[in-house]
């Protein structure tokens, strides 16, 4: 179903200006897909993102410059790692809960959508209002007004696990610390369940503020937290859950070939020392 099938449209008065600049990546996000999405032959299957940019009235390249080749096989790459995990989950659970934490203006929920899944959406309040004012909004989709730091997510969610929780883009945003708490929130919570999030080395943050928005007025409040993968993994060393990392990027299929049992690795020991953009699959006992 796309935009229009709902008579949604995207209103010139719903301008994001008033958003904090974190929120302000999910339009970024949403301009990189919807280019991915344009190419002959498309690199995303994504006809919402591109339905979404072409109602959109917003100054996009203004704000971003024009779409970095980068960064869109970064977020191709991203969005299809996601993807597969998702589908694999909901051919396992098919009326199960996904729950995704930071989610913006992605739309993931129509690129994997099995007709059974419920969708949860937690975000801010003011990024949860303009999904809601541009997106459509089915029956099996629910939001939450909540920042993913805070613990009152878990039980407006009102989901019951096992569930999918995903992360998609968010992790890179909070100081390890609070990245890792919620981590433990989530396993404590859910039981069961499956955890999926992405993380950025400290490099990878410094050329995204210096590069990936070159030419645009937007400027990326990334964290350079220390070694994400191990601030973050850590905590869950020993066994304590099954854990398992895939590089993102263009170089993805050469760092699998050349350090596979590494990046694959079931225990963290190892692969908390992975210093390149990864994407993580955590399942809770």
């Amino acid at each position: 179903m796309g935009i229009s099938d709902t008579g949604h449209g995207f209103p010139k008065d719903h301008a994001p200006l008033g958003l904090p600049p974190v929120s302000w990546t999910s339009l970024w996000t949403l301009y990189h897909r919807a280019a991915a999405a344009r190419r002959d032959p498309a690199l995303l299957d994504d006809p919402v993102a591109v339905e979404l940019v072409d109602r959109c009235a917003w100054p996009l390249e203004a704000w971003f410059g024009r779409p970095r080749t980068l960064a869109v096989q970064y977020l191709v790459r991203r969005a299809r790692l996601y993807d597969a995990a998702t589908k694999d989950f909901l051919r396992a659970h098919p009326g199960a809960t996904v729950i995704a934490l930071g989610e913006g203006l992605e739309t993931q929920f129509w690129r994997v959508d099995n007709g059974t899944v419920r969708w949860v959406s937690v975000d801010l309040p003011g990024t949860v209002a303009l999904r809601r004012a541009v997106l459509p909004h089915g029956p099996r989709q629910h939001t939450v007004a909540c920042s993913a730091t805070d613990p009152r997510w878990t039980e407006l969610a009102a989901a019951e696990p096992p569930v999918l929780i995903t992360a998609q883009g968010l992790f890179m945003y909070l100081p390890p610390p609070r990245a890792a708490a919620l981590i433990r929130l989530c396993a404590d919570r859910f039981p069961r369940s499956v955890l999926l999030f992405d993380t950025l080395p400290r490099w990878a943050s410094v050329l995204g503020r210096s590069v990936l928005a070159r030419g645009g007025t937007y400027r990326f409040p990334l964290q350079e937290g220390a070694r994400p993968l191990a601030a973050l993994l850590l905590p869950y060393a020993q066994g304590r859950c099954a854990v398992a990392v895939d590089p993102i990027g263009p170089y993805a299929l050469g760092l699998r070939v050349v350090a596979g049992p590494l990046l694959r690795a079931q225990r963290c020991r190892l692969a908390r020392r992975v210093s390149v953009p990864a994407f993580v699959r955590m399942d809770f006992p």
